[in-house]
């Protein structure tokens, strides 16, 4: 367990670790990066079962105007560690998810606040010609940052936290597991929303319904959709092309 510990707080550092998203902004989201904890805790598939209903409450995940709805790198990070050790139903992920979310905003606020103090050290580095002094605040100091509000948390969470959340679960009702399982059914719902409500343009729309009927009363899967779509998607260009010609 100490081993899966540690991982998860890297996960947890890195994922919220501003600097790792230039080079890949993928584990921002819960498929992937509660995948990677999954891994770490040694449970891919229930990890990633739980990792996909956080996904879905969150695909209409955004930052508008510097607001921020929710911490996702801590909801897909915490929730679904909670979700394995705890070894709760996946789909009461979300559950787990929705309130580190909301805790993450304090920690984001929080770090944000602690890293403005690198930049100015960082600028007076560069005044004094010094690009290495200036590279070092830029890049190191706000890792320890996030490894403090966020990695050691994680830490905790996995190395004291299964014994604890399975007694936990043990003296919830019945009929409140019920309810989360319920509230759980909504999210994803809720996200799917979301991301219409984003992308509702009146010449897209008709390819969402086709897409959505066509799952559900032609049985198509996933990726039998996605083919679809590309080669619908390759046909619509080259029409739209040839009426520009």
């Amino acid at each position: 367990m100490l081993l899966s510990a540690i991982l998860v707080c890297l996960i947890a550092t890195c994922s919220c670790w501003w600097f790792s998203h230039l080079i890949t902004r993928t584990w921002l989201y819960p498929i992937i990066s509660g995948f990677i904890v999954a891994l770490a805790l040694g449970e891919p598939i229930e990890g990633m079962k739980a990792a996909a209903y956080i996904n879905l409450a969150y695909l209409g995940w955004m930052t508008v105007g510097g607001t921020m709805p929710g911490n996702l790198p801590v909801a897909s990070v915490f929730g679904t560690a909670m979700t394995i050790l705890s070894k709760a139903n996946p789909s009461t992920a979300v559950v787990f998810a929705v309130p580190f979310s909301l805790l993450g905003i304090l920690s984001w606020q929080v770090s944000m606040s602690i890293n403005a103090i690198w930049v100015n050290k960082a600028e007076a580095f560069l005044n004094k010609g010094n690009i290495t002094g200036m590279r070092m605040m830029n890049y190191i100091p706000s890792f320890f940052v996030s490894l403090i509000l966020n990695g050691i948390p994680a830490f905790i969470l996995v190395y004291f936290g299964a014994e604890y959340m399975q007694g936990f679960l043990e003296h919830i009702p019945n009929h409140l597991v019920s309810a989360f399982e319920v509230v759980g059914g909504i999210m994803p719902a809720l996200g799917i929303a979301m991301l219409v409500s984003f992308l509702g343009k009146k010449h897209l729309m008709p390819y969402f319904f086709l897409g959505f009927f066509a799952v559900a009363y032609l049985k198509i899967d996933i990726m039998g959709l996605a083919i679809f779509a590309a080669i619908i998607a390759i046909i619509s260009n080259m029409l739209t092309s040839q009426k520009e010609h």
